[in-house]
């Protein structure tokens, strides 16, 4: 059984207990574009408090007076249908309960995310979203300057819808878009980047037009710069290091070990010394497209790698633990270093006697 059927039958139990409940955003719309859907929202005005006593939940969002509920091991998120009264900080709404679906569509944010599906199969449509499905436009409902002002995020939802889809954004939600644009500086980074991310690797470039013809981005400067500098034929993960070595900064904040990487890969790019090379092979061989993209003798790198006399530090016919063994302190450590690069430079045979001599004179 598909999710849409689990999902109709979730909405007659309730239907059968004297309440309304629908199907709604996403999932609708995917279903009539005869998209692959996976996963469903449903909206209900039964109190959410009695849903335990008929379905197997998990409390997830009481803020927003929504819960999910598992039906033959899907998850599914059901909430109240409800009023957002005011918003603070062009994001977070202040919410009222209500028994009436048609006030619950009106704040959502697109027409054809406001379509809703009934136990039977039939599409609620109280904003003409079946006519913009049809017509493959995106449209905010009722007034686009207030919606974006209400919460800047609908602008990168927009872009994103339109990117996913392949639809064009009517002219005066678009419009809207650009007189709101200094808004996405109220998101979080987090947030940008979550629908950065998602804009960028979307199926079409649609939303990446959009933003580089009006500068949408022109209020979150870093990530107008990182959209300048990659693709979608990049690696999601590498994104940040694309930016690094491109600016020498990040972003966003970045993690210990994305900093590590990226010292490693701007070394890497400044020298072709054999020890460095042999050191950070693992992480040439790992970024190595990175590297290309910045200029990079890969060829070059590619043979001296070959060339090494040893593969890694158990080569040694001289273990590092007996190297170490002739030294103290700090010396220990530097006394490894310079027997691996006298060797990687073919100025020291791997040879236990001939790596004695020369630790020794």
């Amino acid at each position: 059984m598909d999710l849409i059927e689990i999902g109709k039958n979730i909405l007659k139990k309730i239907n059968s207990l004297g309440y309304d409940a629908y199907i709604v955003g996403g999932a609708v719309r995917d279903f009539l574009l005869q998209k692959e859907i996976h996963d469903l929202d449903l909206t209900t005005n039964m109190p959410l408090s009695l849903l335990s006593e008929h379905f197997m939940i998990k409390d997830n969002g009481s803020d927003y007076e929504s819960v999910t509920i598992v039906v033959d091991h899907y998850s599914f998120e059901i909430t109240h249908f409800r009023r957002d009264v005011e918003y603070t900080d062009h994001r977070h709404p202040k919410v009222e309960l209500v028994d009436n679906f048609f006030i619950d569509s009106t704040r959502r944010d697109f027409t054809i995310n406001a379509l809703a599906m009934d136990s039977t199969g039939e599409i609620l449509d109280f904003h003409n979203g079946l006519k913009d499905l049809q017509d493959k436009v995106i449209k905010t409902i009722g007034d686009p300057f207030l919606r974006f002002t209400e919460d800047a995020l609908r602008i990168l939802r927009g872009l994103y819808f339109a990117s996913k889809l392949d639809f064009e954004i009517e002219s005066n939600t678009l419009f809207a878009m650009v007189d709101k644009k200094e808004l996405l500086a109220t998101l979080s980074e987090e947030r940008l980047y979550q629908y950065f991310i998602k804009i960028l690797y979307a199926d079409t470039d649609r939303g990446i037009r959009y933003i580089n013809e009006l500068n949408l981005f022109q209020y979150i400067p870093k990530f107008k710069r990182w959209l300048n500098l990659v693709d979608r034929n990049m690696k999601q993960e590498d994104l940040i290091y694309y930016y690094y070595l491109h600016k020498h900064d990040y972003p966003m904040l970045p993690t210990k070990e994305q900093v590590k990487i990226s010292n490693i890969l701007d070394t890497l790019l400044k020298t072709d010394d054999s020890y460095t090379l042999y050191k950070n092979k693992d992480y040439y061989f790992k970024f190595k497209d990175i590297l290309r993209h910045f200029g990079c003798d890969i060829i070059g790198r590619d043979k001296k790698i070959e060339a090494f006399p040893i593969l890694s530090d158990k080569d040694l016919s001289l273990s590092k633990e007996e190297i170490a063994s002739y030294f103290d302190g700090k010396d220990k450590a530097l006394a490894i270093e310079n027997v691996l690069r006298a060797i990687l430079n073919n100025e020291l045979e791997n040879d236990k006697e001939a790596i004695k001599k020369f630790i020794l004179k």
